[in-house]
């Protein structure tokens, strides 16, 4: 398929002040759409059941006083389109009838809410009251989802008062925060950022919507902070067949709508404590954590004018210290660090990488110890285990959160303003590593969120509305290092950065990494504007928005340089740290980018009410995809054969984009996606009359642009900032040894030089787009049927499948564009570069838009709504998810092809509210027994897959994703074995080998399982009335209340190269982290 290359536009600022009138001025503002609001739509009949035409219906809610009216048409329906969430009150009058009145209908985000109406025969004075909430059973839309609302915000137990914890309750989805950033990350650089996989779609495909306006960290794709759970009425996440309203995600929306002022005062004011006694000891811990946290803070909201104007503010502080999990590492003994290596005799010996010789005895002579390697090992701890293990706990940490947020709700006639502010920053300074350079794992930054909404509803008739947004949030922040020196300090022939920063592994024993300087300030800010209109039995709705992107970075990363020892240059890779012999070095300039942007939606829908039982859902959606701009012109191609005229220096094949780019680079270093149509095909069927059974099903495309991270790439290339990689250099002075000038201080970014620039080779490319990339299109279908169980209880059993195309690996496994070509009996480490296809680059890194996946996945859901002070949701999943992402063989694709690094076959999940009924005891005794309250909530799923890798590069492409060779037979061990055997093999290590030379290994993609998972979260609440409008709460919560101890799948050591005979020493195949152990926490509230 072809795209066009450029696409000329007014520039947006250009026209932004017209489009800002237009929208905000001759269209008369609106707030809200389905976005935050939900719709209701019903039928009047009288008591033969004809259709009664030309009823007067009136909503209106009871908090705020919010009235809408309307008629109903030829067929006895009426329909409200745009909702406020609340409770309301439904009126119905028509001459010749009794006025009907429900009272209590609770309106919920996104709800389609439907309701039938019977008209008693009588005097229109007359007034037949009920009461009762809208139908349980979805009847009037195709979209699978899930509401979470304020009860479960409110009263479920929360781990650090995320409430956007909660997507997780929702069928089909799985949290993999942990396995894209490590434990006990944050998903990205704010605590709550969190990784959620929503039916097979993979991470990063969520798209949050705070008050109807993005809430998304573009950087990453990932959720942004919510407000403290005692700011958020409820939100829902549309799951599957999202209308067309809906765009720039793959995995479903979340639209979260926070709390508003209402004709009463109401408020909080709480304390949340921990302190680490109360705790259990992680299972790697040496001693129990000193966690002491403290959460504070209190909301109010209320009227200014009744029925009018309303206000709304909340906030929180959060303070954290503790001394964290328990780690493990392995490093030299005494004798090893004096070169003694008999205790490996007769299992493995040594061999002198300059001779090919064996050492004698395992002995290097003192001589050959590298000073750089000596220089180190004063900040790193003797073990204090057998074979070289050293268990310590990390350094004190501490956390400084704050955050509040303002709202105002305005009512008047026809119009409905709202705006609201949420500010939110965070502050953890890096570990100290003064004494163990171990503890420098990289974890300081400091960070401050913005959001603002702007949110107008207008509505010109019953059946028309206009609804605009105007959204903005901003990061700004970095990162810190913790570097308590840097590599020349240790004498080392290379330049770095100032503050000092690091990173070594020593493959199979330890690692240094500490963090990296890194300020960056990014974000977008949207318009967007939704009309409705209600054509007889046809509810259209039609609109556009525009996201503006914007992403500036100033970073250290990989100016100091980075050292890999995995390739057992002697026979093993502590050895060669001693030596001073590195697998791989590379360091590079920095990454310094400007990045902008505008993503750009259309959208026209139709939900068709063809009958009072069937509703067809008909939607298309046009998001057209232009490349971000980098505003300097970093910008670069790789076009084997192409000379580059814009630097005609740069090596053949390196082509560049910017404002005077080369034919073969566009501007943006890709081409324009242009035909990104998007249909939506759905339907709802009310199988039975009385609307407690419904079938659901439908069709639908999504897109979603790239995360903005995966720019950096562009900017780490010469002559912008040039990243280099040799093979098997001297740590003391890499570059002289691999015999090449060192480039830097100079090269280092930020820096555009003229076309004069000059290159050096061989050039490292870690990242560039193919020149005609594809954002992802994820096709999904599904069929739904719900039954209403009772009065209260809703089943649920969905079939969900989609299938994704153009999927484009991430930074961790970019194809390897240009790989070293094995050749029998001539290939060696030593001679890589040679073997290249292309002698005048190191590593390509190609971001391709040529990955596949299919998923599919059986649902089944019971929900009881709360009544009768129970609530309950449960759910299980069983799917399926296959890719080919991977490009272990960067020669076959095919050979990545299986299990997905994602699926997770077997997930459970169950939560409730109970309020224990109450006893009929009046006085103290009343008080004490009474508004007890017990919450759970409770995951089971099983383990994530992973593949055994050689951990060496016996393939000797220069790729280092060779997987080992599989033996026969089963390496999947029983789960249910003791914690110790399950720690000390988790898998049969005899089954697999090393591959053989010039091959990527015979063992399966994700051929085996980590461990399953089970936790439950347990809240014991007490609430006790002080008077009629006040009341104090207690709350006692244990997280992970049973202490089951969790593995951590990632931290299997899955690496063949990790192998050692001595089991005092061997790391292949152990586990070496754990989840969270018992947690306990203390609240209290008062509420009034």
């Amino acid at each position: 398929m072809r795209h066009n290359e450029t696409v000329t536009l007014v520039p947006l600022f250009a026209v932004m002040p017209f489009v800002i009138f237009v929208f905000l001025g001759c269209a008369p503002l609106p707030l809200l759409a389905q976005y935050t609001t939900a719709s209701m739509a019903g039928n009047v009949v009288d008591p033969t059941g004809a259709m009664v035409p030309a009823a007067e219906v009136t909503v209106r809610n009871t908090e705020t006083g919010f009235k809408q009216t309307t008629q109903t048409d030829a067929g006895g329906t009426f329909l409200f389109p745009s909702l406020p969430v609340g409770v309301y009150q439904l009126k119905v009058e028509k001459p010749g009838f009794a006025t009907y009145v429900q009272e209590g209908i609770t309106l919920a985000v996104n709800q389609s809410a439907r309701q039938a109406v019977t008209l008693k025969v009588g005097e229109i004075s007359e007034k037949v009251t009920v009461s009762g909430d809208t139908e349980l059973v979805t009847t009037g839309t195709s979209t699978v989802g899930q509401l979470v609302d304020q009860k479960r915000v409110l009263d479920l137990p929360l781990n650090g008062r995320t409430a956007q914890s909660l997507v997780f309750l929702a069928a089909g989805t799985v949290d993999e925060t942990d396995r894209y950033c490590g434990l006990g990350c944050h998903g990205g650089v704010y605590p709550g950022e969190q990784q959620a996989n929503i039916n097979g779609s993979g991470p990063g495909g969520v798209n949050y919507q705070l008050d109807g306006t993005s809430h998304n960290d573009t950087y990453l794709n990932t959720n942004l902070p919510f407000p403290n759970p005692d700011a958020v009425q409820e939100f829902n996440l549309q799951s599957t067949n999202v209308t067309a309203e809906y765009g720039n995600a793959v995995g479903g929306t979340v639209n979260i709508v926070t709390k508003s002022g209402t004709n009463d005062i109401h408020g909080t004011a709480f304390e949340f404590l921990r302190n680490g006694a109360l705790n259990a000891r992680n299972f790697f811990a040496p001693k129990h954590d000193t966690l002491n946290r403290n959460q504070f803070g209190g909301s109010i909201g209320g009227p200014v004018v009744k029925d009018k104007l309303f206000y709304f503010g909340t906030f929180q502080g959060t303070r954290v210290h503790t001394a964290a999990e328990g780690r493990i590492a392995f490093v030299p003994t005494d004798a090893q660090r004096r070169g003694d290596f008999s205790s490996f005799l007769p299992d493995k010996q040594l061999v002198d990488p300059l001779t090919a010789l064996p050492f004698p005895n395992n002995q290097i002579p003192a001589d050959r110890l590298s000073p750089v390697s000596q220089f180190f090992l004063k900040t790193i701890p003797l073990p204090n285990g057998p074979g070289g293990q050293l268990t310590y706990s990390a350094a004190n940490t501490a956390q400084t959160e704050n955050q509040f947020m303002v709202k105002t709700d305005y009512n008047r006639s026809r119009h409905q303003l709202s705006g609201r502010y949420f500010f939110t920053d965070f502050d953890q300074p890096p570990e100290d590593a003064t004494q163990n350079l171990l503890r420098a794992v990289g974890n300081g930054n400091a960070v401050r969120v913005q959001n603002l909404a702007l949110n107008h509803t207008f509505t010109l008739s019953p059946k028309t509305l206009f609804n605009t947004w105007f959204g903005w949030n901003q990061q700004r922040g970095g990162s810190l290092s913790s570097a308590p020196y840097g590599f020349p300090d240790a004498g080392m022939k290379i330049a770095a950065p100032t503050p000092p920063e690091m990173f070594f592994d020593v493959g199979g024993y330890f690692t240094v990494s500490t963090n990296h300087l890194g300020d960056f300030d990014r974000g977008d800010w949207t318009i967007r504007e939704n009309v409705t209109v209600v054509k007889g039995t046809h509810e259209l709705h039609f609109g556009g928005e525009a996201v503006r992107v914007k992403n500036h970075l100033v970073n250290t990363f990989s100016m100091a340089g980075e050292f890999e020892f995995f390739n057992q240059l002697t026979g093993d890779n502590l050895a060669d740290f001693m030596l001073g012999r590195a697998s791989e070095f590379e360091q590079g300039g920095g990454e310094f980018k400007t990045l902008r942007g505008t993503r750009w939606g259309f959208f026209a829908q139709d939900n068709w009410r063809v009958n009072q039982r069937f509703t067809f859902n008909l939607g298309l959606r046009w998001d057209p995809y232009f490349p971000y701009q980098e505003v300097d012109g970093r910008v670069t191609c790789f076009q084997p054969g192409e000379k580059s005229v814009r630097y005609p220096n740069a090596p053949v094949g390196l082509t560049y984009g910017g404002k005077n780019h080369d034919a073969s680079c566009p501007e943006p270093g890709s081409e324009n996606n242009l035909l990104n149509f998007a249909p939506r095909l759905g339907f709802a069927y009310r199988l039975t009359q009385d609307g407690k059974t419904s079938l659901r099903g439908g069709l639908a495309y999504y897109y979603i642009p790239p995360q903005t991270s995966v720019f950096n790439l562009f900017v780490d290339t010469a002559p912008f900032s040039p990243r280099f990689l040799f093979n098997s250099v001297d740590i003391l002075d890499p570059f002289g040894s691999a015999g090449v000038h060192n480039p830097f201080p100079e090269q280092y970014g930020p820096r555009v030089p003229g076309p004069e620039a000059t290159f050096d080779t061989p050039a490292a490319l870690y990242g560039v787009l193919q020149k005609d990339f594809r954002i992802p299109l994820l096709t999904s279908w599904n069929l739904t049927l719900e039954r209403q169980l009772g009065a209260d209880f809703v089943l649920r059993v969905a079939y969900i499948g989609n299938k994704g195309t153009f999927l484009s690996n991430d930074q961790k496994s970019l194809r390897e564009a240009n790989p070293a070509v094995y050749i029998p009996g001539a290939s060696t480490p030593d001679n890589t570069q040679e073997r290249r296809l292309y002698r005048d680059f190191s590593t390509v890194g190609l971001v391709s838009s040529s990955n596949n996946s299919h998923y599919h996945g059986l649902q089944l859901n019971v929900e009881k709504r709360f009544n009768h002070g129970l609530s309950l949701l449960a759910n299980y999943t069983w799917s399926k998810m296959i890719d080919d992402y991977g490009w272990t063989n960067p020669f076959s694709r095919s050979f990545d092809h299986g299990i997905s690094d994602d699926d997770v076959a077997h997930v459970f999940k169950f939560s409730n509210v109970w309020e224990v009924p109450k006893l009929n005891t009046a006085g103290v005794g009343g008080k004490v027994l009474n508004g007890w309250a017990l919450n759970s909530i409770i995951a089971w799923q099983g383990g994530f897959p992973f593949s055994v890798y050689s951990g060496t590069d016996n393939s000797l492409s220069a790729v280092h994703r060779d997987r080992a060779d599989f033996l026969g037979g089963t390496a999947q061990l029983d789960s249910g074995r003791p914690h110790g055997a399950l720690v000390d093999k988790f898998f049969d290590i005899s089954k697999f080998v090393p591959n053989a030379e010039g091959t990527f290994g015979n063992s399966g993609k994700n051929s085996l399982r980590g461990p399953k998972l089970f936790n439950m979260d347990f809240g014991l609440l007490k609430n006790t009335r002080i008077n009629e409008h006040a009341s104090v709460q207690f709350r006692a919560e244990f997280f992970n209340v049973f202490n089951n101890v969790n593995f951590i799948s990632q931290s299997i050591d899955s690496q063949l190269s990790d192998f050692s005979p001595d089991p005092a020493s061997n790391r292949f195949g152990k586990i070496f982290q754990a989840r969270d152990p018992r947690i306990l926490q203390f609240a209290l509230k008062f509420v009034f």
